[in-house]
Order: C-alpha cells, then structure tokens, then sequence
C-alpha cells in the first residue's frame, strides 16, 4: 500500500513538472513576439525620410499655390496619405487611412531589403495620386518617378514595392472619387446689414472673369471630411450682432489697421499681413518638412506628420466653409463702405476704404468672412505640431513665398498661430472675431484627427 502511494506521489510531482514546464514554455511567446516587434522597430528607424520628403517636395513644385487653398489642401492630404498607406502596408506601424494593413505580415522582409520596398512603395503611391490631383505636372512626374525607380536594385522587393505603391494609390483614389470639384457660382447677395455682398474686382482686359455676383466654392462644406466626422463637426457659435458693441470694437480695430496707408498700423504689422499671404497647406507643409528634418524623424515618422498635417489643413477648409455659408457675413471692406448704414450708431462709415493696395495683397477673397479660413489652418497646424511632439515651445524659422527672403522666427507653434491669424486683421482681411473663432475652431478639430486617426497599432 506505502509503495502504492510513493509511485502515485511520483507520477503527481512528475505531471506538476511537465505541467510547469509546458506553463513557462507558454510564458515565453510574448518575449518572442516582443523580439519582432523589436526587430519590425529596427526596421522601421532604419528608414530614413530621403523619399518621402522627395516626393513631399514634388507636390510643393506641382500645385503650390496655382489654385485656391482648398483644391490644394485636398491634393496635399491624397498625396501624403498615399504615401503614408504605403510604408504602412509594408510594415504596420501606424492605422492606414484607405488601404487596409490588418493583414499584412512583415516577417518575410529582410532588414536590408526595407529600402528597396519602401522606397519603391512612396514613388509609385505618390506618382499615381500626384498625376490625378496635378495632371499638368505628368510628365515631371513619370519622370521622377522613372528616377527613383532606375536607383533601387531589381529585385522581387521592389516588385512588391511597386505593387503596394500601386494599391495604396488607388484606394485613396477610389475613396476620393466623388468629391466635387470647387467653383465659382453665382450667388443671391445679402441685403440686410452684416449680409455677404459678392466682391470680385478681378478682370482681363478690363472684362470681367466671373460674374459680378459670384462666390468661390459655397458648396465646399458638404465635402467628405479627412478625420472629422462632418464639414459642421466644430462649427462655432454665430458672430456679434452687427447693432452690439462688441462689432463696433472689431469694426473700429480693422478699418484703423486693416487700410491702405493706414496711419495706426506699423510697418512690421503690414509686414506681417503680407509675409502670411499664400496657402496655408503650402506654408504649413513646409513647416512640417522643416520640423521633421531638424527632429531627424525616420520616413515613417515623417510620412505619418505630413499626413497628419494636411489631413487637419483640408479638414479645416471644409469646416471653414460650412460655416462661412451658413453664417453667409459681410466681409470688412462691404461693412465699412456700409457702415452708415448698419443701423450701429458706433461705426462711422467710409465708402473709399480700401485694404492694402501691395502687389503681394491680393484681393478681399471671394467667400464671406465668418469664420477665417487662415486663422483655422494656423490654429490647426500648431495644435497638430503640439500634438505630434509633445510639446508647444519650439524653435524654428521659416520664409515666406509672397515676399522672398523674409524669415520670421518663432519660439512656440502657439506664437506662429497666433500670428497667422493678426496677419488677417492688418491686411483688412477679417474681423478680430473672425480670427479668435477660427484659430479656435481649427485646433478643436486638430485635436479630434490626431486622436481618431493614424495612432500607433497595438
């Protein structure tokens, strides 16, 4: 019976023993999956941002400026997020936005041969979106693109590169397709005061281009947003009654410093108003670029910040011009040639008023005023910047299109919005709350893209 006993004792601590063994057998997978994720790290910090900023810098010499910011905000946004998708679908670092990654496996990718997919992978995502949003840079296109394919090794790498270039293109195209296309239209203009009024002085050969009561792109605003869930997702509150005191003050501030020859305003404040005169996704992609240059980011870090930049840039624009239409406001340069007649005993009117006659001043933009289109790209670029690297004070030094040569430095992505919107006030551009609601809007919106897309994959 005892040896009976001792020889089940035995058997017992021998199952405890293969059990434990098996137990801590089991223990070790998360060390392995560790180990690949490890090493899908390494690949991925090996990759440096040469292409990427390439091509980034290719979609600055395409559409920079050559059309209204909002066509151009779209552009950018397609473009950065095809190549984001991309290298996301080759190793899966961060959420894609239109080609699924929830599948792809890595492991079959040597370290050494990251470059190679990778890079074929941005060239060929860029190439195919870049000719469909900028069909007049085709053939610089095919040709960079015939460039940076002829410098990678032929190899069944650059095969799949291609091929992941390929898909990522045409999901954002396919996801893309049904976005109208921003016009000017002719508009019923506002009769009431504080109403929009239609101002278009633009002319050739002293005819005029569009009709002298069109608007630019009223329908904006019904445009599928990028990160946000709807163009009224962040739309803010309604302006000051043009009979309220709090309009007479912004009234008063733009017509003394908004003017040509205002004598109120400083040189550096006209200055100002000028250096800020371009699109706002051309600026701030150039910022972006900057940024992940001095921060020496790897080409994922880089791709993941311009997609994210122009992801809030076009996002802005439609939210923007949800509200502009919905709120339909008269611009500074109708109030103040109206403002005996607004019906606020505190404006004084003058019918002569003008904003800066500079030739790097354009016109008053044809879209109402409430909210500013600039100060919302301002205020959504430095909240994402913010956001991105974790802090606010930053320094760096940018220059400007509209005046060459001029730099402007900065010690916070905050000052740098901050700015940006003033610049609207002293060009004769908005009201100060059209600067205040829009710099508001355009980082609460920042904030939900950062947070709802593109994060970093468990």
């Amino acid at each position: 019976m005892k040896k009976n006993v001792k020889l089940f004792g035995r058997i017992v601590m021998l199952f405890l023993a293969i059990v434990a063994c098996e137990t801590n057998n089991f223990e070790e997978d998360p060390i392995l999956v560790s180990d690949w994720k490890l090493m899908y790290n390494g690949m991925i910090k090996s990759y440096n941002n040469e292409m990427v900023l390439k091509w980034d810098n290719a979609i600055g010499l395409a559409i920079d400026n050559l059309s209204p910011p909002p066509p151009e905000s779209r552009a950018y946004a397609m473009v950065t997020l095809a190549i984001h998708d991309a290298l996301n679908n080759i190793v899966p670092k961060y959420e894609p936005y239109a080609l699924d990654n929830s599948l792809v496996n890595p492991k079959d990718i040597p370290k050494k041969k990251i470059v190679q997919i990778a890079d074929a992978a941005v060239a060929q995502a860029a190439h195919d979106v870049l000719v469909i949003v900028a069909p007049g840079w085709k053939l610089n296109a095919d040709d960079l693109l015939v460039e940076c394919l002829s410098k990678i090794e032929d190899s069944e790498f650059k095969e799949k590169g291609i091929k992941i270039g390929k898909e990522a293109a045409a999901a954002i195209l396919e996801k893309r397709q049904k976005d109208l296309r921003p016009m000017f239209t002719a508009s019923t203009q506002g009769t009431l005061p504080g109403e929009y009024r239609s101002y278009m002085p633009w002319t050739i050969a002293n005819l005029p281009i569009w009709p002298a009561n069109a608007v630019y792109a009223p329908d904006w605003g019904n445009v599928e947003p990028f990160g946000i869930t709807s163009g009224k997702h962040f739309r803010p509150g309604p302006p000051y009654p043009i009979t309220s005191p709090e309009y007479a003050s912004d009234y008063d501030e733009v017509k003394l410093l908004g003017c040509n020859d205002c004598p109120d305003r400083t040189q550096e404040q006209l200055d100002l108003g000028a250096f800020f005169i371009e699109n706002s996704p051309s600026a701030m992609n150039r910022i972006a670029r900057l940024l992940a240059v001095g921060d020496k980011l790897n080409g994922f870090e880089t791709a993941r910040l311009l997609a994210l930049t122009h992801m809030v840039q076009a996002d802005a624009h439609i939210s923007i011009f949800e509200a502009k239409y919905y709120y339909n406001s008269w611009r500074p340069i109708t109030a103040i040639r109206e403002g005996e007649n607004d019906g606020n005993n505190n404006t004084a009117g003058d019918t002569n008023w003008n904003i800066p006659q500079r030739p790097e001043v354009r016109v008053t933009p044809p879209t109402p005023s409430y909210p500013s289109s600039n100060a919302a790209n301002g205020g959504a670029a430095a909240e994402l910047f913010k956001l991105f690297f974790g802090k606010d004070k930053k320094s760096f030094t940018i220059e400007s299109i509209s005046l060459p040569g001029t730099k402007r430095s900065y010690k916070s992505f905050s000052q740098l919005a901050d700015e940006i919107s003033l610049s609207r006030i002293y060009i004769g551009y908005h009201f100060r709350q059209d600067i205040i609601e829009g710099k508001k809007m355009g980082r609460q919106l920042s904030k939900f893209v950062f947070e709802n897309n593109l994060r970093e994959l468990p």
